[in-house]
């Protein structure tokens, strides 16, 4: 017994799911290590996905699917330490992310144009926001360490490159995916 308002629901759950398995496999398949003082970054498709699930599923909906796909790799490869940063980041990156988009795309009022402005404009917020959410944590976890501030400061704005790489990467790859990903998504949810 299956109404038509089901169908959209089951749809958007699959695409979720979806969505988190892409995020989980764009950091697991494509790495390419960065130097850094600190941790070990490397350059992914992890926040590519991400941003494409904000401006495909909404808010919510990238909050779901980057919180499973990025704690799932997170849990998988040993970096069960990160799992707070990551949690709350995902969800504030989303956050602002998506209320951006849903402004502009308010006033592109159907223009596909300004929707693609808007979505590559947006995956700059998120970028910005990861930047500067990634830096005050880990310059905050250092402290809470033990570190001393300035030394704290330092060893981030060391390691913060790394995350800027992450954010243009993931701009340019909004540039390139939205606008075809954005018409197979409307084919499979029609």
């Amino acid at each position: 017994m299956s109404s038509s308002r089901e169908k959209p629901q089951v749809k958007t759950i699959v695409m979720t799911a979806f969505f988190a398995a892409m995020i989980y496999l764009g950091i697991q398949s494509f790495r390419i290590p960065l130097p850094a003082a600190v941790g070990t970054p490397f350059v992914h498709f992890g926040h590519i996905f991400i941003m494409l699930s904000v401006v495909l599923l909404g808010t919510r909906g990238s909050m779901m699917a980057g919180v499973m796909g990025l704690l799932l790799y997170d849990v998988l490869n040993s970096y069960t330490h990160a799992i707070p940063n990551v949690f709350v980041s995902t969800l504030l990156n989303c956050f602002f992310a998506g209320t951006a988009f849903s402004l502009l795309t308010k006033k592109a009022n159907g223009d596909g144009r300004k929707e693609f402005t808007a979505a590559v404009v947006t995956a700059v917020v998120y970028g910005i926001s990861n930047v500067v959410i990634d830096f005050l944590w880990s310059t905050c976890e250092l402290v809470i360490l033990g570190s001393a501030l300035p030394a704290a400061l330092t060893a981030e704005l060391t390691a913060i490159p790394a995350t800027i790489i992450n954010a243009v990467f993931t701009v340019i790859g909004i540039a390139v995916l939205y606008i075809p990903v954005k018409g197979a998504y409307r084919r499979v949810m029609k």
